[in-house]
């Protein structure tokens, strides 16, 4: 980075995703801005189910998922809802959905997915010692139960990228399973550990305390809405926001589902989708779980936190405007009575987020191919927290002008 350059960044969106490329950036001498309509972490990253897992390298849809969807939308339980209205406007991305889970773009998926969740942890490590926060991480593992063993030998391609990616996978019995979470349901017949997989005890408070780090050592958080974009000569020269215009010399996107409207601003079409999820977050569970847990036959994950015990996942198609069903979070809290016995129900908080989605699983990483100085980080899907940390440190790399850590072809924008 030349010492004339103009080194001023405006990083558009104030998620886990956007907080730690303005982290990044900040550590490499940029002056950054931090733009967003709410106060940090308070939209996707406020309500995920935790998961830091570098092993998660399986993308949603996989060679065969589409026959099972007509049997989940009429489950009233099921993991899959798709409002009548919506439909019309979600079957392209459906379509496109179901053309990628063919075996062999699932592998292409699949690599690329481990060069981004691979080194999440090493990725954070610098930020979370940087802030004093190491403690929010707990690498306890993450189990993976089944009802049947006929059930997880139906999950093998699954298994198997895990197993590819480098990802130790320790298969377990019956009687392993209760061992390991005495508090589960005897029901499960058999499962797996990732031992190194982990989660985050408080997602709110990493990103609270990550742009916090961010304003303490000199980065400006302005809370303002971006309308449009500044042009010059040049090019892109800043962001028109609801408090005024914001000169900068580089933008970065990274404004989770509201990235399409953005992106098509500049001119780039991307088929992002909202998968609205849902949490129950119950503050007094009266059961102690020691880590992540994912009853797989119910796609959904239950994960120990600093402020109770949080059942999360189904995916909503329904679009922005729709008002939540909190009857998806209800329904979480039902089956989770079933499969933790004991578990105390009276007191507890729910939650709906639009968790932006991809047709192929993968996020949008790199340059415009329009506009040279604007960058896009965004689409992470469920996997958000995941894969925020090696996104800013290549949006940093990227940038700054230093080699990649990661190819980026699988990613841009244009690929569909």
């Amino acid at each position: 980075m030349s010492n004339n350059a103009d080194t001023s960044v405006a990083v558009i969106g104030a998620g886990i995703v956007g907080i730690c490329c303005a982290c990044y950036l900040q550590r490499s001498g940029f002056k950054v801005t931090l733009v967003d309509r709410d106060e940090p972490g308070m939209q996707t990253s406020f309500g995920n189910a935790g998961g830091i897992s570098p092993g998660s390298v399986a993308p949603i849809g996989m060679p065969g998922m589409w026959r099972q969807i007509p049997g989940w939308l009429m489950d009233d339980k099921g993991p899959l809802f798709i409002k009548a209205r919506h439909f019309p406007r979600a079957l392209p991305w459906l379509m496109r959905f179901i053309q990628q889970s063919r075996r062999s773009r699932v592998l292409e998926i699949s690599r690329a997915l481990t060069a981004l969740n691979g080194p999440t942890f090493a990725a954070y490590q610098p930020l979370l010692e940087e802030a004093g926060i190491t403690g929010l991480f707990h690498k306890t593992g993450q189990l993976f139960v089944y009802h049947t063993r006929q059930n997880m030998e139906k999950d093998t391609l699954a298994r198997e990228l895990r197993s590819d990616s480098g990802a130790r996978v320790e298969y377990l019995d019956s009687k392993s399973i209760q061992e390991i979470e005495p508090a589960l349901a005897p029901i499960f017949e058999a499962g797996y550990l990732m031992p190194d997989n982990g989660h985050c005890k408080n997602p709110l408070g990493l990103a609270q305390a990550l742009a916090q780090m961010f304003v303490d050592k000199g980065g400006r958080l302005l809370k303002s809405e971006v309308q449009d974009f500044g042009f010059d000569s040049d090019g892109i020269s800043g962001l028109l926001t609801t408090n005024g215009p914001l000169s900068a010399a580089k933008v970065v996107i990274s404004a989770g589902i509201w990235s399409r409207d953005l992106c098509l601003k500049l001119g780039s079409r991307v088929p992002l989708e909202s998968h609205r999820g849902y949490h129950a977050t119950l503050e007094e569970p009266g059961v102690a779980v020691e880590r992540m847990c994912f009853p797989v036959d119910y796609k959904f994950a239950v994960t120990p936190m600093s402020m109770g015990l949080r059942i999360a996942g189904t995916v909503e198609l329904a679009g922005l405007e729709e008002p939540p069903n909190y009857n998806r979070a209800r329904k979480l809290v039902e089956v989770g009575q079933k499969l933790f016995p004991g578990l105390r129900t009276e007191k507890y908080t729910q939650w709906m987020g639009h968790r932006p989605c991809l047709p192929d699983s993968l996020p949008v990483i790199g340059e415009s191919p329009r506009h040279p100085n604007v960058y896009f980080a965004f689409g992470h899907g469920h996997q958000g927290l995941l894969g925020a940390s090696q996104t800013a440190k290549v949006i940093d790399e990227l940038i700054s002008g230093r080699e990649l850590s990661m190819a980026l072809n699988p990613f841009r924008i244009d690929r569909f």
